[in-house]
């Protein structure tokens, strides 16, 4: 997966996008730290991420990374993508 951020429209947050869109049935999940890891396929997803609907702006600090991951309805990584984040000053 491509994940990309840019500065979000509120300070404190960033914007991103992901490619290619989800899969009918899975849904995304993100993880932000200063050192994130990358989940493996089929791995469960659940401890430490939250829901995310594709579209709203995510709180981060710069200088952290935002891990992006598609799940299927059990919660197992599909695919998942890293980014650092980019956030409005």
């Amino acid at each position: 997966m491509n994940v990309t951020s840019v500065a979000g429209s509120t300070s404190g947050f960033t914007a991103i996008t992901v490619e290619p869109t989800l899969a009918s049935g899975d849904s995304y999940k993100y993880k932000v730290a200063a050192n994130p890891t990358m989940p493996e396929y089929g791995a469960t997803c659940t401890s430490g991420y939250k829901a995310w609907d594709g579209a709203a702006e995510i709180e981060a600090a710069a200088g952290q990374k935002i891990v992006v991951v598609e799940v299927d309805s059990n919660n197992r990584c599909q695919g998942a993508g890293m980014t650092a984040a980019v956030v409005a000053g």
